[in-house]
C-alpha cells in the first residue's frame, strides 16, 4: 500500500483510479488465498447449521432469546456467483419445517415456488452475506470498490475497502497480513430502531482440498450476535453433479422492501360494537374503541406509516379532538413498532410495568438514517408511561386491562371492553383449529378475573365467538 503516499500529489481522477486499483489488488489476493483461482469450473457444496436468534419475538426483551435452528445444504457456483440453499428450520414446538429452496446472486433473492422462482425483498439476502465466497465474488464483479485505509479490528490491522450502493456505503475488512476477508460492515434501516450497525464476521477457516472455507460466520447487529453459523461437511463438485443455478433475467434487483408481515398496507375496518372496531391488514390486526372524549388503541404494529394510517382511520371513525391512550399488550418488536409515532403525537402509553425500560429505549433511540416523526419532535416528545401488573380499569371501568400471567404469557396484557363483551387477546390466540397453550392461558385469565366475553380477536385472529375458545378447553 506504499502507493497511497503519493495520492495527494495526483489529480482527483488519478487518485480515484489509484484507490480502485488498490482495491482490485486486495480482492485478487483474497480470491487467491481462498482458492478461487484453483477451483476452476467446480462448485462448492457444503452443509451448515445456524442459530438465528429471535430477539424480536422472544418472551422477554432482554437475553437469553430463543433461536430458530436452521439446517442447510448449499451449493455455490463461483463462476456465475449464484448460491442455492435448502433450509429447514425448527422453532419451539414446530419443525423441522418443509425444505425451502432459495437462490441469491449479487443483487437478488428468490424462493422456489410450485411452478417458478418468486423474487424476495432484499432483506432475504442475509444468508448470502454469511458466506465470504459470495461476498468476495460480489465485490469483484461490481468493480467499484475503493481502498479507504486500515482499521484495527479484533486485535489486528485490517485493510478496509468501501463501495457505494443504493442502501448506502458498505465496507469490507481484509486481513492485512494474510489476505483473508474478516468482516462485511454496513448500516441497515430498521422498522423499530431506525438503523442498526450490521457486521458479518468470518472466522475459524478450514482447508478443503485446495480451497479455504470460513468454518464459522456470524451476523451481529449493534454488536450483538443475531445469527451464528457453523459449516460442516464441504466438498468440491464437478458442475454437472450440482443442481441447477439458473435464475430469471428479471428483475435486475430485489426491492428494498420489508417482509410481507411488516408491510403497512391500508387497514380494513371491522365493527365489533357501537364504538369498537378492528383495524386489520394482512400482517396485523389492532383494536380501537371510544369512551367519552377518549380513544383507546390496542397495540401499534408495523411502524410509523401503519400508525399514521391507523390515526387517519380513527379520525374518520371518531371525528373531533380526543385524548389518546395506546395500550401495548405484547412486546415483540413488530407489535410495538408504531409506538414512537404515538409518543410524538402526545399519547399516553400503558403496558406491563416490566416494559418501561424497553419502551424507553425505543423512544430514546436516535433515528439518524431516516429521521421519523419522533426524531423531528425530539425536543418536546416525552414518553408518558403507565405501568401495570394487576387488573387496571380505564374510563370508569368501561375498559379493563388484565395481565395474562401464564407461563408463556408473562408481562403480556389482554383488554376487555365491558359494553361489547369483547376481549382483545393480544397475540395470544392465533388459531382456533386446535387447542394451544396460549389460548388456554387466555381462557384461564378470564376465569380468574371473572370476565364473560362473547367475542374475541387478536393480532392474528379475526373476530371469533368466545364459545370456540371455550370448546377448545374441553
Amino acid at each position: 500500500m506504499a502507493m497511497l503516499g503519493i495520492a495527494p500529489q495526483l489529480s482527483a481522477q488519478s487518485r480515484s483510479a489509484l484507490v480502485k486499483e488498490q482495491a482490485a489488488s486486495v480482492l485478487a489476493r483474497a480470491r487467491d488465498v481462498m482458492g478461487s483461482t484453483r477451483i476452476g469450473e467446480s462448485v462448492i457444496h457444503y452443509r451448515a447449521g445456524a442459530a438465528a436468534e429471535q430477539n424480536y419475538q422472544s418472551d422477554r426483551t432482554y437475553p437469553p432469546f430463543f433461536s430458530a435452528m436452521q439446517i442447510k445444504e448449499a451449493w455455490f457456483d463461483p463462476r456465475g456467483g449464484v448460491e442455492r440453499i435448502i433450509t429447514q428450520a425448527t422453532f419451539p414446538g414446530g419443525g423441522p419445517s418443509p425444505a425451502q429452496v432459495s437462490f441469491t446472486d449479487a443483487k437478488r433473492a428468490f424462493i422456489q415456488g410450485k411452478e417458478k422462482l418468486n423474487v424476495l425483498p432484499r432483506t432475504y439476502m442475509q444468508p448470502r452475506y454469511l458466506n465470504p465466497w459470495t461476498v468476495i465474488a460480489d465485490w469483484t464483479s461490481a468493480g467499484d470498490a475503493s481502498f479507504v485505509g486500515e482499521e484495527l479490528y479484533r486485535d489486528y490491522p485490517r485493510i478496509v475497502l468501501a463501495r457505494k450502493t443504493s442502501d448506502g456505503e458498505i465496507r469490507l475488512f481484509i486481513d492485512a497480513k494474510t489476505g483473508y476477508p474478516v468482516k462485511l460492515d454496513f448500516q441497515e434501516k430498521h422498522y423499530l430502531w431506525g438503523q442498526r450497525h450490521i457486521e458479518y464476521l468470518y472466522s475459524t477457516w478450514i482447508r478443503i482440498g485446495n480451497v479455504m472455507i470460513a468454518g464459522s460466520s456470524f451476523r451481529l447487529a449493534d454488536g450483538k450476535t443475531e445469527i451464528a453459523q457453523t459449516v460442516g461437511d464441504v466438498e468440491i463438485l464437478a458442475r454437472e453433479a450440482a443442481p441447477s443455478f439458473s435464475l430469471p433475467g428479471v428483475p435486475e434487483q430485489s426491492l428494498d422492501a420489508l417482509p410481507p408481515f411488516l408491510q403497512p398496507l391500508d387497514p380494513k375496518v371491522e365493527q365489533v360494537g357501537p364504538k369498537t372496531y378492528l383495524l386489520a391488514n394482512p400482517g396485523y390486526a389492532e383494536m380501537v374503541t371510544e369512551v367519552g372524549n377518549e380513544i383507546f388503541v390496542f397495540d401499534t404494529t408495523q411502524g410509523e406509516e401503519r400508525a399514521r394510517k391507523d390515526s387517519e382511520a380513527i379520525a374518520r371513525l371518531f371525528p373531533g379532538r380526543h385524548n389518546v391512550t395506546v395500550v401495548i399488550t405484547d412486546l415483540a418488536w413488530p407489535h410495538v413498532a408504531g409506538v414512537r409515532y404515538w409518543v410524538a403525537s402526545g399519547a399516553t402509553i400503558i403496558a406491563h410495568k416490566a416494559a418501561r425500560e424497553f419502551l424507553q429505549s425505543v423512544v430514546d433511540r436516535r433515528w439518524t438514517l431516516v429521521p421519523d416523526l419522533l426524531e423531528r419532535r425530539r425536543k418536546t416528545a416525552r414518553l408518558k408511561f403507565v405501568g401495570i401488573d394487576t387488573t387496571f380499569r380505564l374510563a370508569s371501568g368501561a375498559i379493563s386491562l388484565h395481565p395474562i400471567d401464564g407461563i408463556g404469557s408473562e408481562v403480556a396484557l389482554m383488554g376487555y371492553v365491558a359494553a361489547d363483551h369483547f376481549l382483545w387477546a393480544s397475540d395470544y390466540i392465533q388459531t382456533v383449529a386446535e387447542p394451544t397453550a396460549y389460548a388456554s392461558e387466555i381462557w384461564r385469565a378470564t376465569q380468574r378475573d371473572g370476565l364473560h366475553p362473547e367475542h374475541t380477536a387478536a393480532e392474528h385472529l379475526p373476530l371469533t365467538p368466545w364459545s370456540k375458545i371455550v370448546e377448545l378447553q374441553k
